[in-house]
């Protein structure tokens, strides 16, 4: 119970022709750790926008379905999703959509907004391409977040602080 994309309208936005683009697959998982409580997201949607020539990320966006939430203590899934916490009748979408991305000898960082039950805040993805066969992607990604940032449960419930580990799994669009 901490992040939580929220979008509920499909993205509009126009592809660079320049770049390939790939499909976020429904394979991606994003673990999800706390003091308290851990679980993973199973469906995973979005896109990367990769420069062909340099091999390099300019793109990356997000969706993922809250209703996808499976928490490892059994009572606890059904709760997240009650409106004291992630509320998924209101806000059933976690999202992140880059507006840049800076790359240096070192890292891969993708700047944009992350919105959860109807908070959006400015936040930095750090961003590792695992594997790329020309077809198919490999991305993984580690950060940590502030669920009360985001109004998901009270304060003093469980810990504010959740580190969300992603594997990410694109194909590239047909075109």
């Amino acid at each position: 119970m901490f992040f939580s994309v929220c979008v509920a309208q499909q993205d509009t936005r126009t592809v660079d022709p320049a770049k390939t683009t790939y499909l976020i697959q429904d394979k991606s998982v994003i673990q999800i750790q706390s003091l308290d409580f851990s679980g993973k997201f199973t469906s995973v949607k979005g896109q990367v926008s990769l420069d062909p020539t340099t091999n390099t990320i300019q793109g990356f966006d997000l969706i993922i379905d809250v209703n996808s939430l499976d928490l490892e203590i059994p009572g606890m899934t059904k709760h997240a999703k009650y409106a004291d916490f992630f509320d998924v009748v209101m806000y059933p979408s976690i999202t992140f959509f880059s507006d840049s991305v800076s790359t240096t000898d070192t890292e891969t960082i993708a700047h944009g907004t992350i919105t959860s039950k109807g908070i959006s805040k400015l936040f930095s993805l750090p961003i590792v391409i695992s594997s790329n066969n020309g077809s198919s992607l490999i991305i993984s990604t580690s950060f940590t977040l502030n669920r009360s940032d985001f109004l998901i449960g009270s304060e003093d419930v469980v810990s504010n602080l959740v580190t969300a580990a992603a594997s990410i799994q694109a194909k590239k669009k047909k075109d």
